[in-house]
């Protein structure tokens, strides 16, 4: 006997009912010809077949299906397909209100394996997500990317010198310094530039900021953050001139010698936002009282005051001449936030040097005592 596409459907896919009217939710196609083109329930080559959604005619009470000549007994009775999962909504319904209807599996029902971010939010890292646009700003591109703010009448962007990509005919540069005493400690113990550009508009404009490296822009509210630790040369732009920079001094010897962000500390205070230029992928992670995290020196970009940072050993002797990570590696302590990249700076400009002179990228091995 001919099959139908509803039939093979109920085959395929048992249980499921058919969408009300001629169609598929009321759109021609599925159960009857599309401008007089034989569609997926019209006769075909002389085989009938049964329309999705079309009703199947009553079949009296006590009357038997006919046997056909032979004896043969009859073909078993198909069921149409069910394809409205849950039935039609009633009458009336808007729009939005059918949406919401929609059952959604619960995390208890996907499997593990489709599930995102299992390991990662075992782990207790979260990736650094603190929004890619703001009033007036917005962050542009996956992995080089750039920062574009839309700056009024008398509103400044601060930046590192060389960061300005583009800008208008209404926006003028400043250099200031700071302080001539907090300028040197910048210039000559934190490895930073002792100046800052100022970018002021006159009128309503746009300047656009790119990171100094092929990186990523992560923005840091002040008001939440003010006071955190960051990696040299990781600080990139702020939203007027509402942030300070301070120099500390590195807790011990070894730390300021091995622990990859030299001897003095850089760290950030002030209101508004900031931009941060970060390499590769970007985690972090709060850290619970006392617990420690151990990680490669220049991975490190930001941390809380509250986080205590020194160095340990990378493993016994052989670890540390052959294991490619050096004779120290860096450690942190909570409880406090740190904010950790998967290509530095230094990672970078290690692998675009061995590329250019046609080597093999490889760790950084040898001593690797992570002085900067």
């Amino acid at each position: 006997p001919p099959f139908s596409v509803a039939e093979a459907a109920a085959t395929m896919y048992p249980g499921m009912q058919p969408m009300p009217g001629p169609g598929m939710g009321g759109m021609p196609g599925m159960g009857q010809p599309i401008g007089g083109m034989p569609g997926m329930g019209h006769p075909m080559g002389g085989m009938p077949q049964q329309a999705w959604g079309a009703p199947q005619p009553p079949q009296q009470a006590g009357v038997q299906p006919q046997k056909p000549a032979g004896g043969a007994a009859p073909p078993p009775a198909r069921s149409t397909p069910n394809l409205n999962v849950g039935g039609a909504p009633p009458q009336g319904t808007s729009r939005a209100a059918a949406i919401d209807a929609i059952p959604v599996a619960t995390p208890a029902e996907i499997p593990q394996q489709m599930r995102m971010g299992g390991a990662l939010e075992k782990s207790g890292f979260v990736r650094s997500d603190h929004g890619n646009r703001g009033p007036n700003w917005e962050i542009v591109g996956e992995d080089s990317q750039i920062l574009v703010v839309k700056v009024g009448a008398g509103e400044e962007v601060m930046c590192e010198p060389g960061g300005m990509m583009t800008k208008g005919k209404e926006t003028h540069p400043s250099v200031n310094m700071g302080s001539m005493g907090l300028a040197c400690k910048r210039c000559c113990c934190a490895g930073e530039s002792c100046f800052r550009v100022i970018w002021k508009a006159t009128q309503g404009d746009t300047v656009t900021v790119t990171p100094f490296f092929p990186a990523k822009v992560l923005p840091i509210d002040l008001d939440k953050h003010s006071g955190l630790f960051i990696k040299k040369k990781a600080w990139m732009a702020s939203l007027g001139r509402n942030t300070d920079f301070g120099i500390q001094t590195a807790p011990s010897f070894a730390t300021a010698c091995c622990a990859g962000q030299g001897c003095c500390l850089t760290s950030i205070t002030g209101t508004g936002t900031t931009f941060l230029s970060i390499g590769g992928t970007v985690v972090e992670k709060t850290l619970g009282e006392s617990e420690e995290l151990v990680l490669e020196q220049s991975s490190l970009v930001a941390w809380s005051p509250s986080v205590r940072l020194d160095v340990i050993r990378s493993g016994n002797c052989c670890t540390m001449c052959c294991g490619g990570m050096g004779l120290f590696q860096a450690r942190v302590t909570g409880p406090g936030l740190v904010i950790i990249q998967s290509m530095s700076y230094e990672k970078a400009r290690q692998a675009y040097a061995q590329a250019a002179l046609g080597q093999k990228p490889q760790q950084s091995g040898g001593l690797g005592i992570g002085v900067s």
